[in-house]
């Protein structure tokens, strides 16, 4: 009887070893040359992302953020370009490029004169293929992105509507500290605006006068000389800044949705209100700028 345990044993010890041998030729065989266990960048499968397809939520999970956001993220992000979820489309559609001005990062319609498309495809004058340092997308990749512009680049995850309509500062971030001034400030809304009510008389900047302080009197208006809106759906627009008269300091951005013909969207809700509070909001951010006086 001890005998045959014994051997039992051994039996079982050679059928888990053999278990495992499989086990790591099957893994093996998945990483091989023949692109099985490979996503469609080349990329091991972890099996999360559903297939890519030509819409701006499926590039966003399957490329961006798992393979520009890299590099591209945060306040040091190359050109200023974040490619995260919440930063991506307001940057990119019809934003002009930071290397060069002349061409918009991604020009609805027309994916051969976007440079996004430039640069994946590494035919753009200025700098290196994207990704930096990385195997270049497969070229389905790059046909997936290209018809997705094609078609208008329309921002299409959202669904259904959104519970109060919003604004949120893309560039710069709410709080950032910022290294230079900045030519324009970015934002995006939850949802399309009434762009008639989005006027230079809703919106002011401020600066604090050197102390931070915003409610003391010595503060200064920096004049916003233009609304640039880039795209309806949800509305992003940029603003264009008075850059000579922006120096370092604490500067608050106020957007109304309490003046006499507040913000709102086509539907008719005044920004910030909701079923709690039906009165319409303002919108207010501050960042600060560093720098010689």
């Amino acid at each position: 009887m001890q005998r045959r345990g014994s051997a039992h044993r051994r039996n079982v010890r050679f059928c888990l070893a053999l278990g495992m041998i499989s086990a790591i030729a099957v893994g093996l065989s998945a990483c091989a040359g023949n692109g099985e266990g490979l996503d469609q960048n080349g990329r091991p499968d972890e099996g999360g992302a559903a297939p890519l397809t030509a819409t701006f939520a499926s590039i966003q999970q399957n490329v961006f953020t798992p393979i520009c956001t890299q590099c591209h993220v945060g306040a040091q992000a190359p050109v200023g370009l974040r490619l995260d979820a919440d930063s991506s489309y307001a940057m990119l559609v019809n934003t002009p490029s930071g290397e060069v001005p002349a061409l918009r990062r991604v020009q609805p319609g027309n994916p051969e004169a976007s440079y996004l498309v430039q640069k994946i495809e590494g035919t753009a004058a200025v700098g290196s293929r994207m990704p930096l340092n990385n195997p270049a997308l497969p070229q389905s990749t790059i046909d997936v992105i290209k018809q997705w512009i094609a078609n208008g680049a329309p921002r299409d995850s959202e669904t259904g509507v959104a519970p109060k309509l919003t604004i949120q500062g893309i560039s710069p971030l709410a709080d950032e500290v910022l290294a230079a001034t900045p030519g324009q400030i970015l934002l995006q809304a939850s949802s399309e605006l009434d762009t008639t009510r989005l006027t230079t008389q809703n919106i002011t900047l401020v600066r604090s006068g050197g102390d931070g302080m915003f409610d003391d009197g010595n503060e200064s208006v920096v004049p916003v000389l233009g609304i640039d809106v880039r795209s309806t759906q949800p509305t992003v627009f940029a603003l264009s800044l008075a850059s000579d008269q922006t120096v370092a300091d604490d500067y608050r951005l106020t957007i109304s949705g309490t003046s006499a013909a507040p913000v709102m969207d086509l539907s008719g809700r005044m920004l910030n209100a909701d079923v709690t509070e039906p009165f319409g909001q303002d919108f207010v951010m501050q960042f600060k700028v560093q720098g010689a006086r």
